[in-house]
């Protein structure tokens, strides 16, 4: 009987045993996560569930019952410490080994840290696990005030949430303008215009030099000589893979757990899913490291192909989706090297479209669920748009192509 080790704990790891159960894979799985929660959905800690739109008994992906019908042991609050690739097999910090015939890292992303005078006071947060999540549901009150640090989507929606439970929140962005790095300038300032209407106050180009406080944060101090009172701080400054234990058992990782198109790493037995790994993006051909629900869905289907000697699945266009107040804002596609970018519609429901050179190749669609569908196929299939009838927002995006 085969025997099958996943390591980690998150959407990643129950998508690979549903498909696993799905596909008639009859082994032995072992799942180790060094969180006490069976594997639950991380996207809606920082929207439905901050903001006490979901309760804790609908984040979970899979019911107990589930995992004990697929025969599923469970190792929770356990952490891998090293992996023993010669014997194959894995020792837990409970000095506990388990062996393997495949092994599966699913350990994620961590959030990078800031290490700041000050940096370890109480009431400066990371929204990574529930734990995180709960404390500061618990802790955020009206009337109190939020510094969110980082204007990437975590730090918006973060803000998002804190707005609706009534806190003032300022949100300090270190470059020139929010969501720098992973959209164009013109949704970057749809962003900061629909906050700043919902009474955040951003402020960007801010460097800070620490905190301020007795036991607990009291202000952020700025480079600028300022001081920023505070009763809470979060900050969402990006992650990192979560590829130590690769990296230590000297598997190849460049910003992630390098794997092919079946999830396979350097070592045959190993495999690595989901947040920490890298795979080579056919499409837009380059290395990409994806940070996706859709991502650990597709991971998860290339694995159980290759572990069962089928062929991989046809590669789908990456998306993503973020919701901020009474926006969903769905995103089909990498928009890196654009060369032009087209907008469609205005106010609660518009689109923007990203050309290099005439042909799609990503869009963000606000309210707009058949933009963001049509465009996934169009993108797909390297389609040449037309952009005159691309700016007009009555039409079909599928009746704007060349």
């Amino acid at each position: 009987m085969q025997r099958l080790v996943i390591v980690g704990g998150g959407h990643a790891a129950a998508q690979l045993i549903r498909t696993l159960h799905k596909r008639g894979f009859d082994g032995r799985i072992t799942l180790v996560s060094d969180e006490n929660m069976m594997p639950y959905n991380r996207p809606v800690l920082s929207k439905e569930y901050l903001n006490g739109q979901m309760e804790e008994d609908q984040i979970y992906l899979l019911q107990a019952a589930m995992y004990e019908k697929l025969g599923v042991e469970m190792r929770l609050g356990r952490r891998v410490e090293r992996i023993d690739r010669d014997n194959r097999s894995v020792w837990l910090d409970s000095d506990e080994r388990l062996d393997y015939d495949q092994l599966v890292l699913a350990t994620g992303a961590t959030p990078r840290r800031l290490d700041l005078p000050g940096s370890r006071l109480a009431g400066i947060h990371y929204l990574k696990t529930f734990d995180d999540a709960r404390q500061l549901r618990e802790r955020f009150q009206p009337d109190q005030h939020l510094t969110v640090i980082g204007g990437g989507y975590i730090g918006l929606e973060i803000a998002s949430a804190a707005r609706k439970m009534g806190l003032e929140v300022t949100l300090l962005e270190r470059g020139p303008r929010i969501l720098g790095r992973v959209v164009a300038p013109e949704v970057a300032d749809y962003f900061h215009t629909l906050h700043i209407a919902q009474g955040v106050e951003i402020r960007t180009g801010t460097e800070l030099t620490g905190f301020d406080g007795e036991s607990s944060v009291e202000a952020v101090t700025l480079a600028d000589g300022g001081r920023l009172a505070t009763d809470h701080v979060v900050i969402g400054i990006g992650v990192e893979p979560a590829d130590r234990l690769a990296q230590q058992a000297g598997m190849d990782c460049d910003n992630g757990i390098l794997v092919d198109a079946g999830c396979r790493t350097s070592d045959p037995a190993i495999y690595a899913i989901g947040d920490c790994a890298r795979q080579y993006q056919t499409h837009y051909g380059r290395w990409e490291r994806l940070e996706s629900v859709q991502n650990c869905n597709a991971h998860a289907a290339m694995l159980v192909a290759a572990l069962q000697q089928r062929d991989a699945p046809a590669p789908e266009i990456p998306w993503f989706w973020s919701t901020q107040y009474d926006r969903r804002l769905q995103i089909a596609g990498l928009n890196q090297g654009y060369t032009e970018v087209i907008r469609r519609g205005s106010g609660e429901a518009c689109s923007w479209l990203y050309l290099q050179d005439g042909c799609l190749i990503a869009c963000d669609a606000i309210n707009r669920p058949a933009d963001f569908l049509q465009a996934k196929k169009l993108i797909a299939a390297k389609t040449q748009m037309d952009r005159q009838r691309s700016q007009d927002p009555s039409l079909s995006l599928n009746n704007c192509a060349c």
